[in-house]
């Protein structure tokens, strides 16, 4: 047994000089760095700034009112923040996470509830649902960019499609005439009746929403996680419930839910973390008319690090603060899984 455990702790040495070198130490560096004014360039020119980083980053100038256009937490601050990339860059990730995450489990569940079926050609089908979450990258970015194109794209070619079936449907109940589509918002005129088709990317309303879209789409992952969970309920609980004549919806409620919990649990954390993170989306289809809707919060620390004047130090306290929010959001769903969390039973 001795020699086991010799044997055990050499294999971890590996794992552990990984996690000093790579993690703990870049972990320890940049909280040390976020207390200089350091540029990356030379130690010599590095001072030590204490707290002045985090001061800047959170503090709010209350003798300055919000003005005509500016976003609404404005007025919740009572005042203007002396960093608004800051509560912009962390408003839209929070809003772009809080929007993506249950939808992204609604969609992969119901997904893979319709996919755990034993029909003729289902393996199939399940490839070609898992596929997009392959398909993630660069290229395909660029082609959801051409699709969500407000002019040509073929996502609004699609809801002028809808549209069409809608003016037939308004022209049957309320007579008038169609005067075809619009751009920007929807609006009723006397007797007809124009739609409007979002601008997606280049809206500062609607960009959100569109990466929500395109988030979604590639659900092939979180799906395959909630089928191999339902692989696992033993089929004797879905006969017992049907036995004590349970539909369709108390069967789901009260057998399958309790046993996937720790399949949601997982989505939620790995989600949480994943869109929160989220850079690449950010950088690739960032445009003017956005109005820097889609300055997610990683690609403002890319900002601050790596673009003019580079102010490493500052960037580390923003990665830092970012480490407290991913506290403030998942501490209280770790600790509150001990309550809706069931563990699996097996066959």
């Amino acid at each position: 047994m001795k020699g086991s455990g010799r044997a055990a702790r050499w294999f971890l040495l590996p794992w552990l000089v990984g996690i000093v070198l790579l993690t703990v130490g870049p972990m320890a560096g940049s909280l040390l760095l976020s207390f200089t004014d350091s540029q990356g360039l030379s130690l010599r020119k590095m001072s030590w700034v204490g707290t002045t980083h985090y001061e800047n980053i959170l503090a709010v100038d209350h003798t300055q009112d919000p003005r005509a256009g500016d976003p609404w937490y404005y007025d919740a601050m009572g005042g203007r923040p002396a960093d608004e990339q800051f509560y912009r860059s962390l408003y839209n990730s929070l809003y772009y996470t809080l929007l993506a995450v249950p939808l992204g489990l609604v969609a992969s569940l119901v997904v893979a509830l319709l996919l755990n079926e034993r029909l003729p050609g289902m393996s199939a089908i399940r490839a070609v649902v898992y596929l997009p979450h392959l398909l993630g990258g660069v290229a395909t970015i660029v082609i959801w960019s051409w699709l969500f194109n407000p002019r040509f794209g073929w996502i609004n070619q699609g809801v002028e499609g809808l549209y069409a079936v809608l003016d037939s449907v308004w022209m049957m109940l309320f007579g008038g005439d169609v005067t075809g589509w619009k751009a920007g918002p929807t609006y009723v005129a006397a007797g007809s009746i124009c739609w409007g088709t979002p601008d997606w990317l280049y809206s500062p309303i609607w960009c959100k929403p569109a990466l929500v879209i395109m988030h979604v789409w590639t659900m092939g992952g979180s799906m395959l996680v909630f089928l191999a969970a339902l692989r696992r309920v033993p089929a004797r609980f879905y006969d017992a419930a049907r036995l004590d004549g349970a539909g369709v919806w108390q069967r789901f409620r009260r057998v399958t839910w309790p046993q996937i919990t720790p399949a949601v649990l997982f989505h939620l954390v790995m989600s949480l973390v994943f869109l929160m993170q989220a850079f690449k989306e950010s950088y690739l289809l960032e445009h003017s008319a956005q109005r820097d809707g889609l300055l997610f919060y990683v690609r403002n620390v890319f900002r601050a690090a790596f673009e003019p004047p580079y102010d490493i130090g500052y960037a580390s306290a923003l990665a830092w603060i970012l480490f407290v929010v991913f506290c403030v959001l998942l501490l209280p769903l770790i600790f509150s899984a001990r309550r809706w969390v069931y563990e699996a039973i097996d066959d």
